[in-house]
């Protein structure tokens, strides 16, 4: 053939004298053949200059794309530079390779009227990392009705992984309060989209970011069960790095000088936190306890972190493992583990 784009794995099987079934299958089942006759229809194509089969046209064929969309709230970098995220995007990716699978990353933030929506994107299913649910994406891809796995909250239909945030949560506060502190601020992302700012926890928070509202309302009613009345509790909520983990801290510690612990939700918010907090001689944990969550194996300042340790690597393989094999609803609980270091 003289014309490279009539190549197609049926003219292949024909030149070969083999069927067009097992010259697919050295591309998509290769351990239905032997490695003698994989590696001979491989070889061939190459010589000839057959890049192998068509997989727009298979997707479009069969239905399926052999790719997974996973969608975050952050910007598409969020996902190289937040430890947690990068660590979990390693075991996604990892489970993903040894099915043969591949990664359509899909990002909240920094969205235009240009970018391609994910009810347009050719996967076959979706793994939902924190997201904030009433985001017209989210609800679009629900309504495809594709296979969903959703990490750290969960929806009765789908599948999901995640530790007991509340009860991590809970435990967090229950070692302030025995330390014997008694005013708090809480150092959070938004509980809904273009959410910012500091308020007191008078009232459970509200909103559609899942992961949030568990942790944060697990605070308030920890705090509310040893008898700390609401008006000794603050929250701030930023976006997610540690910049803005030390601009809350300035505004709680500032706005309540009273305050002697600062939860946050991420050791990226701690470690701004505690950034602050040295760079204007307030002593940790002196005079401001610091918490973390997710022991990412940060020391900010030198200063040894108490956090949440929890594996995000085996949280992102198992959400994998739960969308291919489309069993019955299955609501995994990973282990976590609270761990007391300097910084409280």
């Amino acid at each position: 053939m003289n014309n490279n784009n009539k190549l197609t794995t049926k003219s292949l099987a024909k030149l070969l004298g083999v069927s067009h079934t097992t010259v697919s299958n050295a591309w998509n089942n290769p351990e239905k053949l032997s490695v003698a006759l994989r590696d001979k229809i491989l070889r061939y194509a190459q010589e000839i200059g057959f890049q192998g089969p068509d997989k727009l046209a298979r997707a479009l064929r069969t239905g399926k794309s052999d790719a997974i969309g996973v969608i975050f709230n952050d910007a598409m970098s969020y996902a190289f530079v937040d430890p947690h995220d990068s660590s979990l995007m390693c075991g996604i990716a990892t489970a993903c390779e040894a099915s043969h699978t591949n990664l359509v990353l899909i990002p909240l933030r920094n969205r235009t009227i240009h970018t391609l929506h994910p009810v347009t994107t050719l996967v076959d299913g979706y793994i939902l990392n924190a997201t904030h649910n009433s985001d017209a994406v989210i609800q679009q891809t629900l309504a495809r009705k594709l296979p969903v796995v959703t990490l750290d909250f969960s929806l009765p239909q789908y599948s999901s992984v995640s530790i007991d945030n509340a009860r991590a949560m809970q435990e967090i506060c229950e070692y302030l309060l025995a330390k014997g502190h008694r005013y708090f601020g809480i150092i959070a992302f938004p509980s809904g989209t273009g959410v910012s700012g500091l308020r007191d926890l008078s009232a459970p928070v509200e909103g559609d970011n899942a992961v949030m509202l568990t942790r944060v309302n697990a605070c308030g009613q920890a705090f509310l069960a040893h008898g700390i009345p609401p008006a000794q509790c603050w929250l701030y909520e930023t976006r997610h790095d540690e910049t803005s983990g030390a601009f809350a801290a300035s505004c709680l510690l500032q706005a309540h000088p009273a305050i002697t612990a600062l939860i946050c939700l991420s050791d990226r918010f701690a470690a701004g936190a505690i950034q602050h907090c040295t760079q204007h001689h307030i002593a940790v944990p002196g005079q401001v306890a610091i918490t973390g969550f997710d022991n990412s194996g940060v020391t900010p300042q030198g200063i040894g972190l108490t956090t949440v340790a929890q594996d995000p690597h085996k949280k992102g393989q198992i959400a994998v493992e739960l969308l291919m094999k489309q069993g019955p609803v299955t609501h995994y609980e990973l282990e976590y583990a609270f761990i007391r270091r300097e910084s409280a």
